[in-house]
């Protein structure tokens, strides 16, 4: 089953409380069966904040219909910003 769920330019996803975090529990993340839904809950947060970079993802789901996320992406993304950042001092 594919749903959605709203993720930032920096990796961060929209949990439950609409809040951006980096925490990765698939238990907090907002995430909808419907494309429509998150896109107006993207147009909303748009609204409140016009500098924000956040698009819709299509993800798989678990066999409880929550959200699969891949750590390793996440991961890799983190280790990439940590070497730069390391290379530059």
């Amino acid at each position: 089953m594919k749903i959605y769920i709203l993720q930032r330019h920096d990796q961060a996803v929209l949990d439950k409380n609409l809040q951006w975090t980096h925490d990765t529990k698939a238990t907090d993340v907002l995430y909808t069966k419907h494309r429509d839904i998150a896109v107006n809950q993207l147009v909303e947060l748009n609204a409140k904040d016009i500098d924000l970079r956040a698009e819709i993802q299509l993800c798989n789901a678990d066999a409880k219909g929550r959200p699969v996320i891949l750590l390793e992406a996440l991961n890799t993304q983190q280790s990439s910003d940590s070497d730069s950042k390391s290379s530059a001092a």
